[in-house]
């Protein structure tokens, strides 16, 4: 599952998560099946599968979580589930805070900065720009300390697509109020001429909106951008934009 996620290949993930999860064993081995649960919870996802989503949450309701890895992993699966529900990442806030002490309380370090990663997504949803920067400095370094570079890699993408500086301080938000309208009727599934319409400009200009925003947000298509906006609530006005207007 992992191998085939750095991978980009969806559907191997979704081929592997099914089959370790026909697996009539999985319930007799906590210490094996916690972490193989946390990567089909993860596969479920990245991939959007609600069908996956909830047959891992129907097998870690049954799988004894005993000693402290195995809670920690319990409590990841949580949290990455609750990322999927109605609610979303900022929803999850709590369950991935809760990720991040079980794995302190465990003692493993690539686990913590995973935990810490999505810790730092929900809270970029939550609009906890200081949450974000803590947790996206500490996965810098725990990454650099383990040298593993794509998580490292990972930190630093999400901190250019929230619009922090370096590895944690905050800075203007990286997309302009303008694009920001474009990416949120780019969510909305508008085609760059429809686009055009409402924002009353040109296709081409609408066009070159689209091109900049997915170039930022370091995807490869809009749907991947919408996606991404929505989880990390790039759509949402910023927390003092919000409370001026419900004033």
């Amino acid at each position: 599952m992992e191998a085939a996620l750095a991978a980009d290949d969806k559907l191997e993930a979704v081929r592997a998560a099914r089959a370790a999860l026909a697996d009539p064993h999985l319930a007799d081995l906590p210490r094996e099946g916690w972490p193989v649960l946390g990567a089909v919870a993860r596969t479920a996802a990245l991939t959007g599968d609600a069908t996956l989503a909830a047959d891992v949450s129907t097998r870690a309701a049954a799988l004894p979580a005993r000693y402290p890895a195995e809670q920690a992993y319990a409590a990841h699966v949580t949290a990455v589930l609750a990322g999927l529900a109605p609610t979303g990442p900022a929803g999850a806030l709590a369950q991935w805070r809760a990720a991040v002490a079980a794995w302190r309380t465990a003692g493993q370090p690539y686990p913590l900065g995973r935990a810490l990663l999505g810790l730092a997504e929900a809270a970029a949803a939550a609009g906890e720009r200081d949450d974000v920067a803590a947790a996206v400095r500490e996965t810098v370094e725990v990454a650099a300390r383990l040298g593993a570079t794509p998580l490292g890699e990972q930190a630093a993408t999400l901190a250019r697509r929230v619009g922090l500086r370096g590895t944690g301080r905050p800075g203007p938000d990286l997309l302009t109020s303008r694009e920001r309208e474009v990416l949120r009727l780019v969510a909305e599934g508008h085609s760059n001429s429809r686009i055009a319409e409402r924002l009353f400009i040109s296709p081409k200009t609408a066009s070159v909106h689209v091109s900049r925003i997915i170039a930022k947000l370091d995807v490869t298509n809009r749907v991947e951008a919408a996606a991404l906006a929505h989880r990390l609530g790039l759509l949402d006005p910023p927390p003092g934009l919000r409370q001026r207007r419900g004033r």
